[in-house]
């Protein structure tokens, strides 16, 4: 069971602490879905003009270990943001043209039919670069070969497009790390673990890395697999004849989710120490809720990036089927907007006000910056919620709109915030 809360909230964002505490039970249609931390603990924090009024955690961050100030967790896909983050820096510094064909910066990339391929079409998932070819003999499940960051660049750069570039959009789930990042080593001569650290964590003073060094990992909370029932499906995440498979490394010996036996690994793989000290800019940065608010909330501040640089990366780019995900994506360059097929009773997981931009993370992880509520918030938790539809983090965004008064929600959404009972899940 979840324990006390920990941190503080402003007057007035109470109700957002007693919602982290007990949950709450989401009427969905004709069925009602419950929404807790799990067996697991997690974090939700907010900035409101450049003030934290919100910083609370609470749960088990490991077996015997309470979550603390200091816990962080695995942001998962989270991570594309900050990434992203680093090549919108380039670009306000005017050194990264995200116009300008990726040859410019890297002309090995023009292999195999990908020469006229721009930066935009990367950071907005349409370049078609999809896959690392023959990734069994580059990576292993085990973490071997994953801190190997420009041979698994140049293995993609060789490889043709999953599609024309620029003609179709589908989730770069694990090249776009690795894209971008060779994109920002490229231009700045930097790593894009270094370069994230030196340009953003550090003069920031946030708790935040992508690549976590070896005295930072007692900090990271330990991730809990999905349930049976939620994990993605093995046949579709390990069929290395599809798009959806070639996106999460679906080979031999299956893929980032399920092993070749279907058996879900996601959760073992990631919490490998040589993973997360590899600078995977896909998947694998940890932070403090805290300190991934903060980050957005410096984006807001416009103490890394212009405040028009910021509204170029947030402009929507794309908007419809996903050639990967098989259902309607809306991005940004390089960062989500809120889903444009949304569904009744569920809160939006960027807010009411459709200017937000941010990113969101496997099993639950959530962070954006919404520039008209002058809003920075995330959540982010270590038993993963269910894969198709997960809503804690949104219950809370949710909330604390509720308590802000800045911008209004649907039809209010919670039924009820009673104490949380494990497996209670009726959606």
């Amino acid at each position: 069971m979840v324990g006390a809360v920990g941190g503080t909230v402003a007057p007035g964002f109470e109700p957002v602490r007693d919602l982290l505490a007990h949950g709450a039970t989401l009427q969905i249609g004709d069925r009602q879905r419950r929404v807790d931390l799990g067996e697991g603990g997690g974090a939700f924090a907010a900035f409101v003009d450049g003030a934290c009024v919100v910083d609370i955690w609470t749960g088990p961050s490991a077996p015997g270990v309470a979550w603390s100030a200091s816990t962080r967790a695995v942001i998962m896909s989270a991570t594309k943001g900050l990434t992203t983050l680093c090549a919108q820096i380039l670009a306000d510094r005017q050194l990264l043209d995200i116009d300008a064909p990726v040859v410019e910066y890297w002309p090995e990339f023009g292999a195999a039919g990908k020469q006229a391929t721009t930066v935009r079409q990367v950071l907005s998932h349409r370049s078609g670069a999809l896959a690392v070819p023959d990734a069994d003999s580059l990576l292993a499940w085990d973490g071997t070969g994953w801190a190997a960051s420009e041979s698994i660049a140049a293995a993609i750069a060789a490889a043709p497009p999953a599609w024309e570039p620029g003609t179709r959009h589908g989730y770069h789930g694990i090249t776009y790390g690795w894209l971008v990042g060779e994109l920002v080593r490229r231009v700045s001569g930097k790593s894009l673990g270094t370069f994230f650290r030196t340009e953003v964590a550090e003069p920031i003073g946030a708790a935040c890395d992508i690549g976590t060094p070896p005295s930072g990992l007692p900090s990271v909370a330990t991730v809990i697999e999905w349930g049976p029932s939620s994990a993605p499906r093995a046949g579709v995440a390990a069929d290395a004849d599809t798009l959806a498979g070639r996106s999460v490394l679906a080979g031999r010996h299956g893929s980032l989710f399920t092993d070749e036996r279907g058996t879900p690994r996601f959760a073992e793989f990631i919490n490998t120490p040589a993973v997360l000290e590899a600078e995977i800019g896909a998947i694998n940065a940890t932070a403090t809720a805290r300190d991934l608010a903060r980050v957005y909330d410096a984006v807001l501040g416009r103490s890394l990036v212009s405040e028009a640089s910021t509204r170029a990366f947030a402009t929507e780019q794309v908007c419809g089927p996903d050639a990967v995900m098989r259902v309607a994506t809306r991005w940004a360059v390089g960062y989500t907007r809120e889903s444009p097929m949304p569904i009744a009773g569920v809160p939006r997981q960027h807010g009411p006000n459709d200017d937000a931009f941010g990113h969101t993370g496997a099993g639950g992880q959530l962070a954006f910056a919404d520039p008209v509520a002058g809003v920075a918030c995330a959540f982010v938790r270590n038993h993963l919620e269910r894969q198709s539809m997960p809503l804690m983090g949104a219950v809370l965004v949710d909330e604390l709109y509720r308590c802000l008064g800045r911008g209004t929600s649907r039809a209010p959404t919670r039924v009820t915030s009673d104490p949380p009972r494990r497996g209670d899940d009726q959606g």
